[in-house]
């Protein structure tokens, strides 16, 4: 399989002041069109250190995609970097020039001169039209390697790639590489590589391989072949293997949430939803009110954060609070109850518990949370323990509405009619 090497250029990106949303893009699209990712590097702007990091990826690299550095000013010199790794000088294009010019005269704009500094092209490369902004890219031959410059501001690099080197790179690929991903929740990356241990270790081509985020794991299953339908048939046998094991923990695929998986089964269904919560703050509704359909599911909400609004809004009783304690599953389930009342809603979720960084107790320490789903047959509801980090309350809050969706997912069959009942999730 052939390798493309990934270059970002800006030493905003080396310090971190913005995000290398290029290179995901490109990794993704390059995968798709059948070419294998090795490296990605990412460099400043010093002439220099960038020639020898474009050297590099050619030493390496079947084909070479360099994104940012193409602009009019000093500091733009990713232009500069190519012609002295090629060893030619640079030339103005006038065909680039007249480009240039003529999109500032379609929007009526002045130009100054050192926007002529785009057009500036190494000799014996292509310069490659850019209908969307003002830098052209360029393209250039190193024996039989590629390497392709694109402007980095996002839209015009999409735009270009799209026209220009999608079709170029797939005619050479030879192939296709494709990729499945499983979403799975309540199983952590360890007991996972554990439970697949033979899989994960003995799988070439599909490769497994497994990545974890907050309180979920994704597996990415890769196979590369001749045609699609061969693929396809390689990652199924391979997926058949893979959920015979965890099938359990599976909730979706591809670029599915929780929330996206819990509006659209829900909204299926017919099923509504409610929510109170405590210490999530209103994070659990602001996931679902992120998915495009969620007024169909969710009725409303509530950030019943004192014990006051626990009693007077949503039926928390005092003698509750005061002998049981607002840290409790009995209080979480009345929460819950409370706003499935309150919204008319098929299912209520209530979440209780300790965010941090104070506040804990020794029955409850920091981490500990109280969840509740209920609906007009009963009440389900979990107290959970979770990891104290460094970023522990804004972890807590994340993971303690990630398993609330879990839980009505995995619970909302109980509330339904037999002839709706559906498995865990």
């Amino acid at each position: 399989m052939l390798i493309c090497e990934i270059v970002s250029v800006g030493t905003e990106l080396v310090l971190g002041n913005t995000e290398d949303t290029n290179a995901t893009f490109l990794s993704a699209r390059l995968r798709a069109l059948g070419w294998a990712v090795k490296f990605r590097q990412t460099c400043g702007d010093h002439l220099g250190r960038l020639t020898d990091t474009l050297r590099l990826a050619l030493s390496r690299s079947d084909c070479v995609i360099v994104t940012g550095g193409l602009g009019p000013t000093y500091d733009d010199i990713t232009r500069d970097a190519l012609a002295a790794l090629l060893g030619k000088a640079l030339s103005l294009r006038e065909e680039s020039v007249e480009e240039i010019r003529a999109y500032f005269a379609g929007r009526g704009r002045p130009m100054s001169e050192n926007n002529l500094r785009q057009a500036m092209i190494p000799e014996g490369a292509e310069p490659l039209r850019n209908l969307w902004g003002t830098a052209p890219g360029i393209r250039a031959r190193v024996g039989e390697k590629e390497i392709f410059l694109l402007p980095g501001v996002p839209r015009e690099m999409k735009a270009m790639f799209e026209a220009y080197l999608a079709p170029a790179l797939a005619e050479r690929s030879g192939g296709i590489l494709c990729t499945r991903i499983l979403r799975l929740f309540g199983i952590g990356e360890s007991v996972l590589d554990e439970k697949l241990s033979a899989v994960l270790r003995e799988s070439v081509n599909p490769s497994v391989a497994p990545f974890a985020g907050e309180g979920e794991v994704s597996l990415h299953v890769t196979c590369s072949a001749e045609t699609q339908a061969e693929a396809n048939g390689r990652i199924e046998e391979k997926l058949g293997e893979i959920l015979s094991v965890v099938e359990e923990y599976l909730y979706g695929e591809g670029e599915d949430t929780l929330a996206s998986v819990l509006i659209s089964r829900f909204g299926a269904q017919g099923l509504t939803l409610a929510a109170a919560e405590s210490c999530t703050g209103g994070l659990l509704s602001q996931m679902l009110t992120a998915v495009p359909g969620s007024s169909a599911v969710l009725q409303g909400g509530v950030v019943a954060y004192t014990e006051e609004i626990k009693e007077k809004v949503l039926g928390v009783s005092r003698h509750m609070l005061t002998e049981q304690g607002v840290y409790s599953l009995a209080c979480a389930e009345k929460m819950a109850e409370g706003a499935r009342r309150l919204c008319g809603s098929s299912l209520g979720i209530g979440i209780t518990g300790v965010a941090g960084p104070d506040g804990g107790t020794e029955e409850n320490p920091v981490g500990t949370v109280y969840i509740a789903v209920s609906g007009k047959s009963g009440c389900v509801s979990e107290r959970f323990l979770f990891p104290v980090t460094a970023d522990a309350r804004e972890r807590i809050r994340l993971l303690s509405a990630k398993n609330a969706m879990a839980m009505a997912l995995k619970y909302a069959h109980l509330f339904q009619n037999e002839s709706k009942k559906q498995g865990n999730f």
